[in-house]
């Protein structure tokens, strides 16, 4: 096994040196022809990439955001609508740490829901570009790829439970008094 990847290594070499011979032998005098080495082209390609894997990064995470956000509106928006509620249970005795929970319960059933419905579109997505394309099983059925969804799946939840964090809190903060009041 070694001898294979030293052979390799010296090929690559002996490739570099016999370009680069080229190159000086018939652009002696001017500029006439242009020699591309495989690496060169494998390299550009690596390059293309990583910045296309960088440009789906970046959309990812400002969708990431858009949700977070979202969360966080539809939570405050739960809790401003369900103010004088939440003043009755606290008015009767719930503790503070029980709004929190039950607010943050619901966060997390958002998260949820959200997760499971992007976990769904994906592996159809997947099934979609198995059946469309020349795309093998072999890929699409790589572990890595079960371990991004998974990751997936628990960030977005996470982002839920984060997003819920203050309208929680809020709630669970503001005085029964107050709450009954308005």
């Amino acid at each position: 096994m070694a001898t294979n990847r030293s052979s390799s290594a010296e090929e690559a070499g002996a490739t570099s040196g016999a370009a680069e011979a080229v190159r000086g032998e018939l652009n002696a005098r001017e500029e006439r022809i242009d020699v591309f080495e495989l690496s060169e082209i494998t390299d550009e390609i690596d390059e293309f990439f990583s910045l296309l894997q960088s440009f789906l990064l970046g959309i990812g995470s400002i969708s990431l955001v858009i949700a977070g956000v979202s969360i966080l509106n539809v939570m405050l928006m739960s809790t401003v609508e369900r103010r004088e509620e939440i003043g009755v249970m606290r008015a009767v005795g719930v503790k503070k740490g029980e709004v929190l929970r039950m607010m943050l319960i619901e966060a997390g059933l958002l998260g949820l829901v959200g997760a499971v419905g992007g976990v769904v579109v994906s592996i159809l997505l997947a099934a979609g570009l198995y059946l469309g394309t020349t795309v093998g099983l072999d890929i699409l059925l790589d572990p890595t790829n079960l371990f991004y969804l998974a990751l997936a799946f628990t960030f977005g939840i996470a982002v839920s439970l984060l997003s819920g964090l203050y309208p929680a809190w809020k709630a669970a903060s503001e005085r029964p008094v107050d709450a009954l009041r308005d």
